[in-house]
């Protein structure tokens, strides 16, 4: 026992409180042996329990690198034998060697307690990260799906509005040509009444009063041609416009009473023909209105689809 402080002794010379722990185990006076130590005494059997029995702690002591290497050749030289031995039967300088291993074993626990609660720190950290992902995947899952229905209802819209338009440009092109035909038939009686009106009051009045006599009669010609008159007063006419009122008889008084009567007849024939014509008119030209706003309301709604169907498109 003397040989092992000695060497002990020897590899803590570095450090102090070791030098004191082995000085006054040095001075201690050894206890009368028993079996027990007399067993540890022998270094063969010694070293074989060790390595069996306090592998685990001897491999804590490597671990302890924040302390001087020769303190932990010396913990583990007195492994054994601290350790080895009962409680109550080290002495002095065994029950510090055992102290100090019992130290640097819980500093490497604690260390290697340090060490773990990092990683399950970081490993916290990631699952908190992965949870955080995968909830901002499902909100991008969820914002595609809610895109991707939004572009399907902007292209039915679309498609919707498409139609409306179509139809709206159809209906008013339908109530467009119901105008044009509807009120041929009205513009033609009002220029012919127009025609007529100025065949009486102005050319057959001028025939009457002798004023240009000929040229009224040229201008009223055609007119006349279109009315197929009786021939005979088609013929009397000319001869009419060649006298003087004074010169003319009641033959040429009758021939002018009989035109103008015609005339006359004509013009409010078509005169009421118009007016009975214009409420018709009036409703195709109300019609037409009514096609050419719903058209231009139609238009607009299909621009704005279309302008949605492609911003729904670009989100999604």
């Amino acid at each position: 026992r003397a040989r092992m402080c000695s060497k002990a002794r020897a590899r803590e010379v570095s450090t102090l409180s070791c030098q004191k722990t082995l000085s006054s185990a040095k001075e201690m006076p050894a206890k009368k042996g028993t079996k027990r130590q007399v067993e540890a005494a022998t270094p063969v059997a010694k070293k074989s329990k060790a390595d069996a029995t306090f592998e685990g702690v001897a491999e804590a002591i490597q671990q302890a690198v924040d302390i001087p290497e020769v303190v932990r050749m010396m913990l583990l030289a007195g492994l054994p034998d601290g350790l080895g031995t009962p409680s109550d039967e080290r002495h002095e300088l065994q029950t510090g060697i055992v102290s100090m291993i019992g130290q640097v074993v819980l500093g490497v626990q604690a260390k290697l307690q340090e060490g773990v609660d990092a990683e399950a720190t970081k490993v916290g950290g990631a699952d908190g990260r992965r949870a955080e992902l995968g909830e901002l995947l499902a909100k991008a899952e969820a914002g595609l799906d809610a895109a991707a229905q939004d572009a399907q209802a902007q292209a039915a819209a679309h498609a919707a509005a498409e139609a409306a338009a179509e139809a709206a440009a159809a209906k008013l092109a339908e109530s467009q040509e119901a105008q044009r035909a509807g009120d041929a038939a009205l513009e033609q009686a009002q220029q012919s009444k127009a025609r007529l009106e100025m065949g009486l009051n102005v050319h057959l009045r001028g025939i009457v009063e002798a004023d240009q006599c000929e040229q009224h009669h040229q201008a009223l010609l055609p007119l006349l041609q279109e009315l197929a008159l009786d021939q005979s007063l088609m013929s009397a006419l000319p001869s009419v416009c060649a006298k003087q009122p004074s010169g003319r008889g009641a033959f040429d008084a009758m021939v002018l009473e009989q035109l103008g009567k015609i005339l006359g007849e004509k013009v409010a024939e078509l005169a009421k023909f118009v007016d009975e014509a214009a409420p018709a008119a009036q409703q195709r030209a109300a019609a037409v209105a009514e096609a050419q706003v719903g058209a231009e309301a139609a238009t607009a709604s299909r621009a704005s689809a279309a302008a949605a169907l492609e911003a729904s498109t670009l989100a999604e």
